[in-house]
């Protein structure tokens, strides 16, 4: 390149590497070197190179249901273990049946003191032979009652010479009030004492299969299974001490453990 002196207006041919450097006029003055055009002069600092920002992640689209639709995105392997949970009193861990924990089975249950009951404490034939009879005396006695009672009412009512319509009516109010005594002396009785009069008698009580108290509703469908053709033969005979009114109703017949 060309570098003319500002002293002597000579014309100096200096080369293209002496861009940014002192050179020596002839007539002794010190003449600086142009940097080409476009590029920084040597020794310059370069400004410092400003950081590239990341690139935006789109924003997910707004879910319908008005929960962020990305909420489950780059889900992390502590995102996916078992959650950790406070036992609360009353309840206890059920047992993992594999061996192993599976963190999506339910990890409590209600918990109970009462066991399967066990075999040895059922009620003997004999003693299940006792309660039959002595409940059929109640109930045939207890029918007896009630149907003298209302055969009496009628009588005052109507007279002694009623109707065929009137006796016809008295014989369904018997039936009736007798099958409510049935009802009340299996049902209620065992519902709210475990035992009927026979039941107290040979210190026998009636439970649930788990060996807590039977629900009424199981009761009730003991009770019910009672009028099962030759039921007393199910447990009445053989070497079983359960009964089809037993089974049916997941109920047992236990003795009353002493004190």
């Amino acid at each position: 390149m060309k570098l003319k002196c500002p002293g002597c207006s000579k014309l100096l041919q200096v080369p293209d590497t002496a861009a940014g450097k002192t050179v020596k006029c002839p007539c002794g003055k010190q003449l600086r070197v142009p940097a080409p055009k476009g590029t920084s002069p040597a020794g310059a600092a370069s400004p410092a190179a400003r950081p590239t920002a990341p690139a935006r992640r789109p924003q997910p689209a707004a879910s319908p249901l008005g929960t962020d639709a990305g909420l489950f995105d780059e889900l992390t392997e502590t995102d996916l273990g078992p959650v950790a949970v406070t036992p609360q009193p009353g309840l206890k861990p059920v047992a993992s049946s594999a061996g192993g924990h599976n963190p999506y089975a339910t990890s409590l249950h209600e918990a109970s003191d009462a066991g399967p009951v066990s075999t040895d404490n059922f009620a003997s034939q004999n003693k299940r032979l006792a309660n039959y009879l002595l409940d059929w005396v109640f109930v045939q006695v207890f029918s007896f009652g009630i149907g003298l009672a209302v055969g009496i009412v009628f009588v005052v009512m109507y007279g002694p010479e009623m109707t065929p319509d009137q006796d016809a009516r008295m014989t369904l109010v018997s039936m009736v009030l007798g099958f409510g005594f049935f009802v009340f002396y299996y049902v209620v009785m065992e519902a709210l004492f475990g035992a009927t009069l026979a039941k107290f008698i040979t210190k026998t009580r009636v439970v649930s299969v788990d060996g807590g108290k039977a629900g009424f509703g199981k009761i009730l469908g003991r009770s019910l299974a009672r009028m099962i053709p030759f039921d007393p033969l199910s447990y009445l005979f053989g070497d079983t001490r359960v009964g089809w009114h037993d089974s049916l109703s997941g109920t047992r017949v236990v003795n009353i453990k002493k004190a």
